[in-house]
């Protein structure tokens, strides 16, 4: 074990495998500074923060971000944060959000874009609505066509609520709407489906469908834990720098109640 340096960790290459020529295999590098904090080189030579400890008579390891763009200092002070939290006899990995940093929704969209599927200009939609419009998962599956406004100016979302109502009003941003427009001519509806995200066979995209792709792109990106409401949050987080007005996020994620999203903006918080 030593301490972990910037020269250090990008000296690490990914390990050969020992029986078959060709291929690799992912290994971790323990940082004696900061007791349970490793750097994790994957077998196609990326490099990721993860963080090693007990919980409920179990070894866990916790993501943190991916190096360079969490320094070994920011990764430093995350771990000792989060031993904080284990002290505190709370586990940490109950609440993963804080792992979707700018890098990491990069190579999660990146997944997606260099897919070979049919579906890859739906699934692209799907995580921007999610990503970007900040839908929850059941508000994505009953989207229609008629809630989605392209051509408006700016352009936005109707997001129904849970009686099939108008609920609110949620403006696109230039990326979400490029994936949306994508999409659009290669959707394959079967006769009198509306709704925006269909699957293959041109029915409704069900919420298990809309979390297995979820999984699948996951894997791709190597990321771990990876749920819609982590998508959501990244969201909710991106409205609240951009804006510092806790009631600007609170209309955009449809909370009726301000305390409702104090608490959502909290680590550990669900809505």
């Amino acid at each position: 074990m030593k301490t972990l340096t910037d020269r250090g960790i990008r000296a690490l290459k990914p390990r050969p495998h020992k029986t078959k020529p060709g291929q690799f295999v992912p290994y971790r590098v323990a940082d004696s500074h900061t007791p349970g904090l490793h750097i994790q080189v994957t077998k196609t030579g990326r490099w990721n923060w993860t963080f090693r400890y007990q919980y409920g008579g179990r070894q866990r390891f916790l993501k943190l971000g991916s190096y360079p763009a969490t320094s070994i200092a920011d990764a430093r002070r995350r771990a000792v944060e989060i031993m904080g939290v284990v002290e505190a006899g709370e586990d940490p990995a109950a609440d993963r959000r804080h792992i979707l940093d700018t890098p990491t929704v990069d190579r999660l969209l990146e997944a997606v874009q260099q897919s070979r599927s049919r579906q890859a200009a739906r699934d692209l939609a799907v995580i921007q609505l999610l990503l970007g419009a900040g839908l929850k998962l059941g508000e994505l599956t009953e989207l229609r066509l008629e809630d989605v406004h392209l051509d408006a100016e700016p352009a936005y979302l109707d997001v129904r609520d849970a009686s099939g109502n108008s609920g609110r009003k949620v403006v696109l941003e230039d990326e979400v709407c490029e994936a949306l427009r994508s999409y659009l001519p290669v959707r394959k509806a079967a006769q009198g489906v509306d709704h925006f995200c269909v699957n293959r066979d041109g029915n409704a995209l069900s919420t298990r469908s809309v979390q297995r792709l979820l999984r699948h792109y996951a894997r791709a990106a190597e990321l771990d834990g990876l749920t819609t409401q982590s998508l959501r949050f990244v969201y909710a987080t991106r409205i609240y720098e951009s804006s510092g007005d806790l009631k600007v996020v609170a209309r955009y994620l449809g909370h009726r109640h301000l305390a409702t999203t104090i608490r959502y903006l909290r680590p550990g918080s669900d809505e």
